[in-house]
C-alpha cells in the first residue's frame, strides 16, 4: 500500500529529501558567505563571529545537514521500522533551518538562540535511537552516542561564546569535526564494500582487527585534543592514520576509476588518512594544524558527503545508480578545491589568501552543479512509484 503521506508530502516523504536539498544549497551560501566576509573584511557580527561561524556552520550546517538526511533514510532500511515523514519530518527540518536563519540576522537573545541551535542533534539521537535499540541492533548504537557527542561539542561552544568557558572553541570545533569523522568511518564500513559489489562487481575482503579499530581510534584522537597533550595526540593521530590507510588500500581496486560514484568515496577517505598524517606533522614540526582541520572537512567531509549525497538520492527515488552530467564535473572540482586548500599555503604561506580564493571558487561552482542536478530529483516521486 501506498504511503499517502509521503505522496502528498514528495518533498517530505523520507529524510533525505529535504535535508540533502538543503544541504546543497547551504553549503553553496556558507561558503559564499564566508569568501566575501574574509574578502572584504566586513562581517555583521550577530552572535558568533565570522571564523568560528563559518566553522560551526561548516559542521553543524551542512555537514550534520546530509548526516540527519542520510541516517534518517538508513536507519529505516537497517531497523525495518518508519523514520520521520510529512510533519514530523517537517519540524525536525525547522529545528535544524531555524538557528542557520537566526546566525545571521539577530532576532532573539544570545541565550535563547544557544539553546534553540542546541535542540537538533539531542532530538535527531533520540528519534533514531529508540528505533535502532527498538530493533536490538547493538552495532548501530554508535550512531545516536556519536550524535550526542556532537551534541557537546556544540554546547561547549555556545557556553564559551555565552562566555560560561573561556578558549575552549577552537578544541570543541575539532573535537566536533572528528565526530563526523567518526560517523563518516561507521557509515564507511557499511557502504564501501557493498557499493564496490554493487557498482563493479567486487567485495573487499576487510580485516576484522581493522575494523574493531576503526572507530575507537578516531575517538582516542578526540579524547587526546581533549586532554590537549602534543605527544599524546601525534602518537593517536600516526597511529590511527596507519589504521585507516590500512583500511583504505583493503577496499581499493583500480576498478575504481572506472566508476565516479564510487572513486568520490575513496577520495574522500583518503582526506580523512591524510588529515590525521598532517595533524601529527603540523604538531611535530610546531605548524599550524588548520591544514589538517581542512583536510578533514574540504577534503573527507566534503567528498563523502558529496558522494553519498549524488549515490543515496538516486537509489532511493527509483533511478540507475550512474553519474549524472556534470556530476564528474563537480567531484573534481571538490577534490581540486581540497588540495588547493590544504597545500597551498603549506608550499608557501603567503599564498594562503590565494588558495581560500580558488577553494572556496571550486567549492561553490561544484555544490552549484550538484544542486542544479538534484534538486528537482529530490523534490519528484520516485520514478518507480514506491513510496520515500
Amino acid at each position: 500500500m501506498k504511503n499517502t503521506e509521503s505522496t502528498k508530502w514528495t518533498p517530505l516523504a523520507l529524510g533525505f529529501r529535504p535535508f540533502f536539498l538543503l544541504g546543497i544549497w547551504f553549503a553553496v551560501l556558507l561558503i559564499l558567505t564566508s569568501l566575501g566576509g574574509f574578502a572584504s573584511g566586513i562581517w555583521h557580527y550577530n552572535y558568533f563571529d565570522l571564523p568560528l561561524w563559518h566553522a560551526h556552520e561548516m559542521v553543524f550546517g551542512y555537514a550534520v545537514a546530509v548526516i540527519a538526511g542520510f541516517l534518517l533514510t538508513s536507519v529505516r532500511n537497517w531497523t525495518g521500522l518508519a523514520t520521520p515523514s510529512g510533519k514530523s519530518l517537517l519540524l525536525l527540518v525547522l529545528l535544524w533551518l531555524a538557528p542557520r536563519l537566526l546566525s545571521a540576522v539577530s532576532l532573539i537573545p544570545a541565550t535563547a538562540f544557544a539553546l534553540l541551535d542546541m535542540l537538533f542533534l539531542p532530538v535527531l539521537a533520540t528519534v533514531l535511537g529508540k528505533l535502532i535499540v527498538k530493533s536490538k541492533q547493538p552495532r548501530n548504537y554508535p550512531i545516536p552516542l556519536l550524535l550526542l557527542l556532537l551534541a557537546l561539542c556544540n554546547a561547549a561552544i555556545h557556553l564559551n561564546v555565552l562566555g560560561f568557558i573561556e578558549n575552549r572553541s577552537s578544541q570543541a570545533i575539532q573535537i566536533s569535526v572528528l565526530a563526523i569523522i567518526a560517523i563518516i568511518v561507521v557509515i564507511a564500513g557499511r557502504v564501501v564494500p557493498f557499493f564496490m559489489q554493487r557498482g563493479i562487481g567486487i567485495k573487499p575482503e576487510s580485516n576484522a582487527l581493522i575494523e574493531k579499530l576503526a572507530l575507537p581510534s578516531v575517538l582516542l584522537v578526540a579524547a587526546s585534543i581533549a586532554i590537549g597533550n602534543d605527544w599524546l595526540i601525534i602518537n593517536a593521530s600516526l597511529l590511527t592514520g596507519l589504521i585507516h590507510g590500512i583500511r583504505l588500500i583493503s577496499w581499493f581496486d583500480r576498478t575504481v576509476f572506472k566508476e565516479p560514484m564510487l572513486w568520490i568515496l575513496h577520495a574522500g577517505y583518503a582526506w580523512l588518512v591524510t588529515g590525521f598524517l598532517l595533524y601529527a606533522i603540523a604538531l611535530l614540526m610546531d605548524l599550524a594544524t588548520m591544514h589538517a582541520v581542512h583536510a578533514w572537512t574540504v577534503g573527507a567531509i566534503g567528498l563523502f558527503t558529496l558522494g553519498m549525497i549524488t549515490r543515496v538520492a538516486l537509489g532511493h527515488t527509483g533511478r540507475p545508480i550512474h553519474a549524472l552530467k556534470w556530476i564528474p564535473t563537480a567531484f573534481i572540482l571538490l577534490f581540486f578545491a581540497s588540495l588547493v586548500r590544504v597545500f597551498l599555503p603549506v608550499i608557501q604561506a603567503d599564498l594562503l589568501d590565494t588558495a581560500v580564493h580558488i577553494s572556496a571558487t571550486c567549492w561553490i561552482v561544484g555544490f552549484i552543479i550538484v544542486g542544479l542536478r538534484y534538486s528537482s530529483i529530490l523534490m519528484q516521486a520516485r520514478t518507480d512509484g514506491k513510496p520515500g
